[in-house]
């Protein structure tokens, strides 16, 4: 995937969020059509194999470079731009299964569905490898972040949200939805 970064360094806010929306839309029509591929059962094998083996490693490299461009984008974000958050939808079930339901970065009122590896890598450094007392460290962390920029924003705390809802039945599970200012991603780097 080129990215094209503008004639200058000084490209607003505006056009990096609509540049990485575009890298957004990309990444999900790989994903889209590697699933695709799978259930489509007239492909001979090899061809399958091969377009989901060239797809796969592309689609690994885009992801890496969307994230490489959120945090540059993250980095020259100064004083004055427009909101930047980011939300993390999170199902547990159980005391075992920690999964990421979704990623949204959020500009304002416009939003991008982003990788879900990206909540993922993020959510294992807050619960860890093992997802044992998920909820209460995630509710842990999101205290410590509304803290921090309850102090940074003069007591904004509009863009820190957190939302739990715990699940009897079938089985017992938590949903939970955390939103804080996208700038908690520089703070918790993680790779693809």
């Amino acid at each position: 995937m080129a990215v094209n970064m503008g004639r200058s360094s000084g490209s607003t806010l505006r056009e990096q969020y609509l540049t990485l929306k575009v890298m957004a839309d990309n990444i999900r029509s790989q994903e889209q059509f590697l699933m695709m591929v799978d259930r489509e059962h007239i492909i001979p094998d090899m061809a399958r194999r091969l377009s989901k083996e060239a797809i796969s490693e592309d689609l690994i490299s885009n992801k890496r470079v969307f994230l490489d461009f959120l945090y540059n984008m993250l980095a020259r974000t100064g004083p004055g731009e427009p909101d930047m958050d980011i939300e993390f939808h999170y199902l547990i079930i159980d005391k075992g299964f920690f999964e990421v339901d979704k990623s949204i970065l959020w500009m304002q009122e416009n939003e991008v569905v982003i990788p879900f590896e990206i909540g993922e890598k993020f959510g294992k450094t807050i619960v860890g490898e093992e997802a044992v007392d998920a909820v209460r460290k995630i509710i842990a962390f999101y205290k410590e972040a509304e803290a921090r920029f309850d102090r940074e924003h003069f007591g904004d705390l509009d863009r820190c949200t957190l939302l739990v809802l715990e699940e009897h039945f079938p089985q017992s599970s938590w949903h939970i939805r955390m939103r804080l200012p996208a700038k908690i991603l520089n703070d918790h780097p993680i790779s693809i």
